[in-house]
């Protein structure tokens, strides 16, 4: 099956390469080098350049590489980035060329004020549709929360980008949970993002390069997840000259240190960022708030060696922690009633990889990935004193090679696997008084493989199409005992029947193929209407029954039961440009198909279950809606307006009434918002001042309701029916900063900015929930069920920073 899956692929890029060779009978010649910065020489990602005579071009990879074939001659070539002065050049043409670019920065032209780090002109060129790529030299610019940028919450402001609200860990994209993101930090996931339970992200702006976000036409070469990527490259350090960067907010500093080790050879850079909420805390008088410890740091460094003008070798490491405890928590699920539990958790990534130029046409990277994601919660109590602890590991080989048989043809093809180890949970006594039994679920692990191709061709100058395929193979391979449940009873602990030691080969194996589409039609030079298709399989997911992913979620395997996730999207899109690409604007529509969704039954506990199938339900699912995106570019006012209309629905159906949700109809899952509106504006007032401000408004997340009550032994009890068929109220938030750039005009090395901003100016107790208390009054049946509204942020947080470069 796969040496014909091969085959297939091998002869559908020889037919499309043979049919385009007669096309270009001609001789042609590769222009190639690299497009950097003049004042450091770092690349420009994404750049364009193209020939003036033809009006064929490309775009720089992400290390500024590209690559042209043109004729023979003399001909004009033009290089536009945002940001910076476009760069004309002649060039003469008779063989084979390499030429690198230098481009300048506009420091000083207050008519270009950039939100996008790429060509204007790309919202209408681009291939794919639902791709965004961010700026962090605009992202700076917006408001913050207690002065950290975050660029998780950046994503908010985008089309079709939800969260169920403040302090909530991930986001979720066209209608997808929050582990169905892969976000990728130079190739290594990240399995948790956050710190300070979801409040910020793990990411130091200070280190980031360029930020990709997949949520439409998602390329073959990524995999493993059903609803977006989030693709972060980190930057490159200065080979040129010692630098060091950094900045100082409400809730940590940052510091960067970035310098040559050998000229133009080897450049190294390091970037922290610790926190002292809470040192804070502890000036704050109220004893639960002062016994309170909220802390994290992270710590990002990347090494460069570039042996030859064709190879460059890099590797990357990061680690994050945190460190989370509110004075008087329990844990319920542990039935233990803990006075205080410390909750901790740790990400460990590296990243080996080797890029070498063969040619002209062929580059190849070869990859080695290691990541790892460890989750603790210790209770000190002494009689009650334990340690629950569960971790996940991921170790990654893969191997990615571009090839540009023609000007008009871009061949992307790789093969990848990737090893699991899952612990899902260990309690263990924490002293030598605990009264704490062990319990230790059974160790997961699996492989997962792919191989991948893609094809962009422009088949005229106004029509394109990417074809892509991906065969991904998956198999679990954990020891341990698989059950087997009564037939014609709900599965449970008590209707086990039998067990079966797996043995060393796969006990359970999925597989199969992803195809992947994405067209475009360019109406005129401002306006295209673009098409994709993509399919995605997913082997692991998150468990958790709570709105937030805390760290006592566990990742969990497919296994006999637990099927792969697959969604089948299908989006349309029309793409305009107005006022010589001043503005851009675009609307999107989307229909996706969901299969194997997961839900879990009522009053689920999984905190430790051995038994996870008899809890999780799996379904289908469909999620649709539109997006509308309006983005000015230029001038002293830019910024953009999103609006997102999407519905979200489950249909869990299961042989008996226990494996049934909401009577076998559809229901909303908890993420669920039909309407999002976000409004994004800058004004540059003066060369160092800026203002800006963040308005977005949503509706609530569903919410289970209690629609009666029952009363048992003089309690009142509320009585739940269908799920998630109410919501909670909806969302508002305003938020307003004001920027002082560094003086442009002076020319010494030590350059400082500040950055003011109000989170949530307008004082809105936005509700992050619905709950429901029983008061007694002393009365036998005179039981009262009281509703609360849970505010996270609930007022208005001024915060300041500064941040320095040296």
């Amino acid at each position: 099956m796969k040496k014909a899956i091969l085959g297939s692929i091998s002869f559908l890029f020889f037919f499309l390469s043979l049919s385009l060779s007669v096309t270009y009978a001609q001789r042609k010649f590769t222009l190639s080098g690299v497009i950097r910065q003049t004042s450091n020489e770092k690349p420009l990602p994404r750049a364009a350049i193209y020939v003036d005579e033809t009006g064929y071009g490309s775009l720089s990879d992400t290390l500024g590489r590209y690559q042209i074939l043109i004729p023979k001659g003399a001909f004009n070539i033009t290089v536009t980035y945002q940001g910076f002065f476009t760069k004309h050049q002649r060039v003469d043409i008779d063989n084979n060329l390499i030429l690198d670019i230098l481009m300048d920065e506009k420091a000083n032209d207050l008519e270009e004020v950039v939100v996008s780090a790429n060509s204007a002109a790309q919202n209408v060129k681009r291939l794919e549709t639902g791709v965004t790529n961010l700026s962090i030299k605009n992202i700076k610019k917006l408001p913050t929360l207690l002065g950290e940028l975050d660029i998780i919450k950046s994503l908010f402001s985008l089309p079709g980008v939800a969260s169920v609200g403040e302090g909530s860990s991930g986001f979720n994209v066209r209608g997808g949970n929050v582990d169905q993101n892969l976000i990728l930090m130079d190739n290594a996931p990240i399995f948790n993002a956050s710190h300070l339970m979801g409040f910020f992200s793990v990411f130091n702006p200070d280190a980031l390069r360029d930020i990709n976000f997949y949520r439409g036409g998602i390329p073959a070469q990524y995999g493993g997840r059903t609803a977006s990527v989030l693709n972060i490259n980190l930057k490159d350090a200065n080979a040129q000259q010692f630098s060091i960067s950094g900045g100082v907010g409400l809730v940590s500093s940052r510091l960067m240190i970035e310098a040559p080790i050998v000229k133009d050879r080897m450049s190294f850079f390091v970037a922290s960022r610790f926190s002292y909420v809470g040192y804070l805390f502890k000036l704050i008088p109220q004893q639960n708030i002062k016994d309170t410890k909220a802390d994290f740091y992270d710590i990002t460094a990347k090494l460069e060696f570039r042996p030859t003008k064709k190879d460059k070798i890099a590797f990357t490491g990061f680690t994050g922690f945190d460190k989370f405890k509110v004075a008087g928590d329990s844990l319920a699920n542990l039935e233990v009633n803990a006075s205080s539990s410390l909750f901790d958790w740790r990400t460990t990534n590296a990243t080996l990889a080797w890029v070498h130029s063969h040619n002209a046409k062929f580059t190849s990277k070869v990859s080695a990935v290691y990541s790892s994601y460890d989750a603790n919660i210790v209770n000190p109590d002494s009689a009650l004193a334990f340690k629950l602890a569960s971790n996940i590991v991921y170790k990654n080989i893969k191997a990615d090679f571009n090839y540009l048989p023609f000007d008009k043809q871009k061949i992307d093809f790789g093969i990848s696997a990737i090893d699991y180890q899952i612990q899902p949970g260990k309690l263990s006594p924490d002293s030598p008084a605990s009264q704490i039994n062990p319990v230790t679920l059974r160790n997961e692990s699996a492989l997962e493989s792919a191989i991948y191709a893609n094809d962009e061709i422009e088949i005229t100058k106004k029509f394109s199409i990417l074809v892509g395929l991906r065969y991904s193979y998956f198999g679990n391979k954990g020891r341990g005992y698989s059950f087997k449940y009564q037939d014609g009873l709900p599965k449970s602990k008590e209707t086990i029947v039998d067990s079966t030691l797996n043995g060393k080969g796969f006990s359970q194996a999925y597989g199969g193929l992803e195809p992947r589409f994405s067209a475009k039609y360019s109406l005129n030079d401002n306006a295209s209407i673009k098409f994709s298709l993509n399919r995605m399989r997913q082997y692991i997911q998150l468990i958790s029954n709570t709105t937030a992913a805390l760290p006592t979620a566990r990742w969990k395997s497919s296994d006999n039961y637990m099927k792969p996730q697959i969604a089948d999207q299908i989006s349309i899109g029309y793409f305009q440009n107005l006022q010589d690409n001043k503005i851009e604007a675009s609307i999107e529509f989307f229909y996706k198909k969901l299969t194997n969704v997961s839900d879990y039954k009522d009053g689920a506990n999984l905190l430790l279950d051995k038994f996870p199938e008899a809890s999780i339900l799996q379904g289908i699912g469909r999620a649709y809606g539109a997006e509308l995106y309006i983005k000015k570019n230029i001038g002293l006012i830019t910024g953009w307006l999103s609006y997102t209309y999407s519905q979200t629905e489950f249909l869990v159906k299961g042989e008996h009434e226990e494996e049934t949700i909401n009577n076998g109809k559809y229901f909303p899952p908890n993420y669920n918002k039909p309407h999002i509106l976000n409004l994004i504006a800058s004004y540059q007032a003066t060369k160092r001042l800026s203002f800006s401000t963040n308005f977005t408004y949503s509706t609530g997340r569903p919410i289970t309701y209690p629609t009666a009550k029952i009363y048992v032994g003089g309690l009142v009890v509320p009585y739940y029916a269908n799920r998630n068929q109410n919501n909670i109220p909806n969302y508002v938030r305003l938020d307003l900063a004001m920027n002082i750039d560094a003086n442009p005009y002076k020319t010494q090395r030590f350059k400082g900015s500040w950055n003011f901003s109000v989170y949530n100016a307008l004082n809105t107790r936005n509700a992050y929930s619905i709950f429901f208390r029983t008061k007694s009054r002393y009365v036998q049946y005179y039981n009262r069920v009281d509703i609360y509204k849970l505010s996270i942020l609930g007022s208005m947080i001024p915060s300041i920073s500064y941040n320095f470069k040296f």
